[in-house]
């Protein structure tokens, strides 16, 4: 059934904003008969329905307007006048429509772009000219040194922690029976469920190392016909792995190891200069200290280490001395002033 026409004056004045609360519901209510016949999309807003109401209506009298121009003044059919407000409005409906799909497909491609950021692998590098620590999703820690590169998940799954290691690190793993730590280094694969050791897998080099300071380490690597080799290094043992002969091979770690400098120690220093705060640091993690300036060497130390490791310790004391380090095997720099 159509709408009852309606005079074009009326209209005019609705827009006008003149019309009297009854003629007002008169026209509202001749609109709402066109809106339900042309059956409006039901998400336009009541805001939005009262600025197409007006749209409609000014370009119905945009129309009359052009027809008084060119032509002798006369009645327009009110079936005329209906059928360019219908026909507006469907047009309005279809623009509405198309906005409101265009929006919604915006949407879903955030969705999409946010789901590929959650599930796409980290990347973490270590740039700088020491050594630093790196956390990983489960708690499980990891002493990168120079250019050394670790790729994980933002979440590792539930039955695997999974990881790509390249360079030289120190892995102190938090124990999951439930969930096996992996990590892959070219060919090699180190399988552990809670311990820590030393990774030195740097793709230019012929010689790839692991090293067990706590736990039991399980090391597989593939030989030169393809078929898997596997060996279970407890601590104080290494395996080394031959990246040209494919030879893996176990052997007791050397007196003096590098990775002697993550095991935790305590230390208590009050007004004691660095020169003496140097000889127990090298003498305990067997390393080499240098310093850029002797004379830092009479700078005094008031500090309590508490179960650190080495890295730990001499990034804490270099933050107290305003200096830096560097390390190159295990020799360390400092750098720095004298102190005043």
């Amino acid at each position: 059934m159509k709408p009852d026409p309606i005079d074009p004056n009326l209209l005019e004045k609705y827009l006008q904003g003149t019309c009297t609360e009854s003629e007002k519901a008169l026209v509202e209510t001749w609109y709402a008969g066109l809106e339900k016949k042309q059956n409006r999309p039901e998400f336009v807003s009541d805001r939005e329905k009262e600025n197409l109401l007006r749209e409609t209506f000014q370009h119905i009298s945009d129309q009359l307007d052009r027809e008084e121009e060119f032509l002798p003044a006369r009645r327009f059919p009110w079936r005329w006048v209906s059928g360019i407000a219908a026909s507006l409005l469907l047009l309005c409906g279809f623009l509405y429509l198309q906005i409101d799909l265009e929006i919604r497909s915006e949407k879903s491609v955030g969705v999409a772009i946010s789901a590929a950021e959650i599930v796409s692998p980290i990347e973490f590098i270590n740039q700088e000219p020491r050594i630093v620590q790196h956390i990983l999703p489960d708690g499980s820690t990891v002493w990168l040194r120079p250019h050394a590169r670790i790729t994980y998940p933002q979440a590792f799954e539930e039955k695997n922690r999974t990881v790509l290691f390249t360079g030289e690190g120190f892995f102190d793993i938090q124990k999951d029976r439930n969930r096996p730590f992996f990590i892959h280094s070219g060919e090699m694969t180190v399988r552990v469920l809670g311990t820590s050791f030393n990774v030195k897998a740097t793709a230019d080099q012929k010689l790839f190392e692991i090293a067990v300071v706590t736990g039991r380490v399980e090391v597989t690597a593939p030989d030169r016909e393809a078929k898997t080799q596997q060996l279970i290094l407890t601590p104080n043992q290494q395996a080394l792995f031959e990246t040209e002969t494919k030879r893996l091979f176990a052997k007791a770690r050397q007196e003096v190891l590098k990775n002697e400098i993550y095991q935790s120690s305590t230390f208590h220093f009050q007004e004691t200069p660095v020169s003496e705060v140097i000889r127990q640091l090298e003498s305990r993690f067997s390393v080499q200290i240098n310093l850029s300036d002797p004379a830092i060497a009479r700078c005094r130390l008031n500090a309590d280490f508490e179960n650190q490791p080495f890295p730990a310790i001499v990034e804490m004391l270099c933050r107290s001395l305003e200096s830096t380090y560097t390390i190159q095997n295990n020799t360390i720099t400092i750098a720095g002033e004298p102190c005043n």
